[in-house]
């Protein structure tokens, strides 16, 4: 009896570190989780027209290149017209959970602006922030699929157009009058019956007085031909508008009054004719 009590004495004593590993391992999952849950931040959720990329448990969310949050799932909303991203953000981050903040994807981007989101390249495409100026607190957001600070619309009037197809306007275009840049494509929908193409425009004040009720809009092609039996003529714009597109109207001479702001017009594939006879006095 003896003999057996202190074979199971030297047992124990011989193998007592076997059980050290495994509560070591409880101990540092324990600190881990813990540690977690005290550095996790709020958890918001941000809209976007598609996913442009974005992965859960992947794609970051940055602040002047500083990853302050974590993409954890991406899912189509319940209308299916958009992508619902649920973020969490880290501890210190949460003065971006307010009212006022915005956030974009940020890809890459070549154009006559200039090259842009060329890291994204090796690291990914990320969502980048900008903290409001508020203290309201704010769990639901609308993202933007570019940086929307290049696509303001502060001090402008919007405006939309109905097209057949987007064909290649896209947020961020030019929208001219005689050539000269008067605004701006700040958005690309499909319309909610999903028969037409809706592209909001956004015009400054200062040339609100251009855009009348019969105003006509044309999306702006880089090379025109006009083809006949006996003569031709085929005319060639700025590169920009051979390699980007955009936007262009103009107003006939019986020009009607100035348009109500969130208007819409029709946006033509093609300029009307004689277009460039119209030579209206358009005063305030």
């Amino acid at each position: 009896m003896t003999n057996t009590i202190h074979k199971f004495k030297s047992f124990i004593s011989s193998s007592w570190f076997v059980w050290l590993f495994p509560f070591i391992a409880v101990l540092i999952t324990a600190w881990l989780f813990i540690d977690h849950f005290q550095n996790q931040g709020h958890v918001i959720k941000i809209s976007f027209n598609e996913s442009a990329g974005l992965q859960a448990g992947k794609t970051k969310l940055r602040y002047r290149g500083v990853v302050i949050g974590n993409v954890d799932t991406v899912e189509i909303a319940e209308s299916i017209e958009e992508v619902i991203v649920s973020v969490s953000l880290n501890k210190d981050a949460a003065r971006f959970a307010v009212e006022g903040s915005k956030f974009w994807v940020v890809q890459p981007k070549v154009d006559f602006q200039g090259v842009s989101g060329l890291d994204t390249l090796f690291e990914g495409t990320y969502i980048s922030a900008q903290p409001g100026t508020t203290t309201t607190p704010k769990n639901e957001f609308k993202g933007q699929l570019r940086d929307d600070s290049s696509i303001s619309t502060a001090d402008t009037v919007t405006y939309y157009l109905e097209s057949t197809n987007a064909d290649s306007i896209n947020g961020g275009d030019s929208v001219t009058f005689r050539g000269l840049n008067v605004g701006q494509v700040t958005k690309v929908t499909l319309s909610k019956t999903a028969q037409t193409i809706i592209v909001q425009i956004n015009i400054p004040y200062k040339f609100v007085r251009l855009i009348r009720s019969n105003t006509v809009f044309w999306k702006k092609a880089g090379i025109q031909a006009n083809l006949g039996l006996f003569s031709s003529e085929v005319k060639i714009n700025s590169l920009e508008s051979i390699l980007k597109g955009g936007i262009d109207f103009s107003t006939p001479d019986n020009f009607g009054p100035i348009a109500k702001p969130q208007a819409t017009f029709t946006l033509l594939a093609k300029p009307p004719k004689d277009y460039e006879k119209w030579n209206p006095k358009l005063e305030k």
